[in-house]
């Protein structure tokens, strides 16, 4: 696939649904990737969303899986092996649906707890301990790609399963 990079705030800007222009490139499919810097709680040298470019538009249209990408300017290629999309995006309203419905669940749930009183993975539904399994292992992967020199940002990112 090709891929371009572009600084870590319009990435995010990207990953919360608003609007950006990228007007050097051609209309298509790109992976975008954050661009190598130092600015702390923000990602680098990322490949973190697949978009969609019509006349400088740019339109998510899937959260990938962080990897790796080196900084490199203009157009370039990425293997697709390396490309996993995201069945959700971790920074949307998807997101908060999935708690939502993790909360709902807990606040009802009246069955066995384990030594922490959490209430083991085993008597959560399937559909929904998948999505946030999903989720734990996403932020978990996103966290070496933040500039993070005090680590507040990994403090923050608590897996919702530990085993």
């Amino acid at each position: 696939m090709q891929a371009i990079t572009v600084s870590p705030t319009q990435l995010l800007t990207i990953f919360l649904g608003k609007e950006v222009q990228l007007n050097q490139l051609a209309d298509g499919l790109y992976l975008l990737a954050a661009q190598k810097n130092n600015s702390p709680q923000l990602p680098s040298e990322m490949a973190g969303a697949i978009v969609a470019l019509t006349a400088g538009q740019v339109t998510l249209v899937s959260l990938v899986h962080p990897f790796a990408v080196a900084d490199q300017t203009g157009i370039f290629n990425v293997d697709d092996a390396q490309i996993h999309r995201e069945p959700y995006n971790w920074f949307g309203p998807q997101a908060l649906v999935i708690e939502k419905k993790l909360q709902d669940f807990l606040k009802d749930y009246d069955g066995p707890r384990d030594d922490q009183q959490g209430v083991p993975r085993q008597y959560i539904p399937d559909e929904i301990a998948r999505p946030v399994l999903l989720s734990d292992r996403y932020w978990q992967d996103y966290i070496p790609f933040v500039n993070d020199p005090d680590g507040q940002f990994a403090a923050q990112i608590k897996p919702i399963f530990t085993k």
